[in-house]
């Protein structure tokens, strides 16, 4: 079945090019070097004449590589790397192109990112309430034959770039559309959801139904549900959705999959951590992994609600068990899969309209006209999910039993308290080396906090593409943070400065997928698409990362993140040959072109995944 998916994705995704059979190399012979002498020394590929960035401790720099049963035999230059060439040695000429260590992505949601591209999608556009009444009633149209009780999911609404400024989604919107059908609409951050009336009745939602722990329902002053949810009051809705069968919703499973991992290997991604994950998506890597057609390393975490973590021994067990299931051995040469650590929610977001990522001080909100805005504080401090105990109570559990975690903390306060249970847990176990907790997000800091990152091996998992001016930085969180935070937004060289070690998580699909636009924009700190003058120029006074780290963000650290350095990360003597080619020497062109990157060949344990027609 999934080499029948892989088949159809190949055939109807633009752009998406990937070969399962085995390659040649460019230049496939062995380029006339003598044999070697010794077969047990001969390497199965080895790529010559190349600027291949190793990122080792000093970030060296060689011209070849050997790759042998999957791992890296050997790197150094074209005469001495010759010595592990046979004739059965597949050569590859680089002809002077950049090899470096493939992409790890410590921070995103493959199967959610599958079904954005297999699904009906507002693409992340810019649109108005009109516009988007049109996209998806187009979808709708798609699908005459439908059910009146089928839903209809519409992914990658760009909520604070609805037109005009100030626009919304809501039931009463919804509600325009000619079909009978339950619609929802899930907002790009993931944390925001807009559902028609045919939705809230079957979800039975009215004037009684109580807010979730860790979400919240938007009422109109008179007490009735607007139709906006949030965080976990998403799942109000969404579960009353009637359940797939099972082979169905399993088949569903895979092509999503499928999708994501095509998308991921072109875009050089070798490994990656599903940062919400559940049993559904470890299946789905499992019946790829055992058909050989997982193609990404894949670290998948367990999500553990505030409800859950009251009882911390009852969500490791569960945690355990399905490490024992599914986990792959990590020296495993191919693909394969790792269970080992617990997400936890710890606050919301903190972009305007939703306003739930937890801050120290209160969110501003306008007194004034739209014409002569008064920015004042108001009551509104978001929401903290997970209190210091209740947090520190799920660490402690995680860490006596040798796992890890990660946790998502968008507003300043969320990251304080996150930081403050850290501290306790560690000097509870005496710091052991294994628990290196990911911080994801990280959108808004207090200056006393980045240097308390490093100070307790604590991980910031930035999606760097986020630190721009823009609707979600500059329409919904400038004015409403105020001057005095706004210097500590989106940052990234602060980290770098304070001596944290920054990891990079796209959080795909809460954006599109485009791993080289955010490493760009974590180095310039602008929007390479900007039109509008207010978008222009580099977001706040924050120095961005010098490319060597956001190199690093991508590979070693992210590695770290995910405690699998000694395996990825890096090009180094008896690591897996984890490794990509691309068109451009990005330690050496403007940094604004970084995005404009071309990965030509994708290669994990020695196997090639992806290679780019033109090479």
């Amino acid at each position: 079945m999934a080499n029948a998916i892989r088949r159809s994705l190949l055939t109807h995704m633009a752009g998406a090019t990937i070969f399962v059979a085995a390659l040649t190399g460019c230049g496939g012979d062995n380029n006339g070097a003598e044999p070697a002498s010794d077969m047990e020394t001969a390497a199965d590929t080895v790529f010559t004449n190349g600027k291949i960035y190793t990122v080792d401790g000093a970030n060296r720099v060689v011209e070849a590589i050997a790759i042998k049963e999957g791992k890296i035999a050997a790197l150094g230059g074209d005469e001495e790397i010759g010595d592990f060439v046979a004739a059965s040695t597949q050569v590859i000429d680089l002809d002077g192109r950049m090899l470096m260590p493939g992409l790890i992505d410590a921070h995103m949601h493959p199967l959610g990112a599958g079904n954005m591209l297999t699904t009906c999608s507002l693409r992340y556009e810019s649109l108005t309430v009109d516009e988007i009444l049109s996209r998806i009633t187009s979808c709708l149209e798609a699908e005459p034959d439908a059910a009146p009780d089928k839903w209809l999911h519409v992914q990658a609404w760009f909520r604070q770039a609805t037109k005009p400024e100030g626009a919304d989604l809501s039931a009463e919107i919804l509600d325009r559309l000619l079909t009978d059908r339950p619609v929802i609409v899930m907002a790009n951050d993931y944390h925001t959801l807009a559902a028609n009336s045919a939705a809230m009745r079957a979800a039975g939602i009215d004037e009684e139904t109580a807010d979730p722990a860790g979400g919240k329902i938007v009422r109109d002053e008179g007490g009735v549900a607007t139709g906006i949810f949030l965080d976990a009051a998403m799942g109000v809705v969404a579960q009353a959705e009637p359940p797939l069968p099972e082979k169905e919703q399993e088949a569903k499973n895979l092509k999503d999959l499928s999708a994501a991992l095509v998308a991921l290997n072109e875009q050089g991604v070798t490994t990656m951590f599903d940062a919400a994950g559940s049993e559904s998506s470890m299946k789905a890597a499992a019946r790829l992994r055992d058909e050989g057609e997982l193609s990404v390393r894949s670290v998948i975490s367990i999500v553990a609600s505030p409800d859950a973590a009251k009882a911390p021994k009852e969500v490791v067990a569960t945690l355990k068990e399905l490490s024992g299931r599914y986990n792959t051995p990590v020296e495993a040469q191919a693909p394969g899969i790792t269970v080992d650590r617990a997400k936890m929610f710890v606050d919301g977001v903190i972009q305007a309209p939703a306003q739930t990522g937890a801050l120290h001080e209160p969110y501003l909100h306008n007194t004034g006209t739209a014409e002569n805005p008064v920015w004042e504080s108001g009551d509104n401090s978001g929401s903290l999910y997970y209190d210091e105990a209740l947090l520190t109570g799920m660490l402690d559990e995680l860490v006596s039993n040798g796992l890890s975690a990660h946790m998502h903390t968008d507003g300043d306060k969320a990251v304080t308290v996150a930081l403050d249970a850290i501290e306790t847990v560690r000097a509870k176990h005496n710091s052991p080396a294994y628990f290196r907790p990911g911080l994801a997000h990280d959108e808004l800091l207090i200056p006393a906090d980045y240097p308390r990152f490093s100070e307790l091996n604590a991980i910031p998992v930035l999606s760097l593409q986020w630190g721009k001016p823009a609707p979600d930085t500059i329409d919904s969180v400038k004015n409403q943070i105020g001057p005095e935070r706004f210097p500590y937004l989106e940052t990234a060289g602060k980290f770098q400065e304070a001596g944290a070690r920054v990891a990079f998580g796209s959080d795909w699909p809460v954006e599109a997928l485009d791993e080289w636009r955010a490493m760009q924009i974590g180095v310039t700190r602008s929007n390479p698409d900007a039109v509008d003058p207010k978008y222009q120029g580099r977001l706040g006074d924050d120095p961005g990362l010098d490319v060597e780290t956001a190199i690093r963000a991508f590979t070693i650290n992210a590695a770290y993140s995910l405690n699998m350095e000694d395996y990825v990360g890096s090009l180094e003597e008896g690591k897996f040959a984890d490794l990509i080619v691309i068109d451009r020497d990005i330690t050496a062109v403007p940094a604004e072109t970084i995005a404009e990157t071309k990965v030509l060949m994708t290669m994990i344990g020695g196997k090639e995944v992806y290679r780019a027609d033109s090479f």
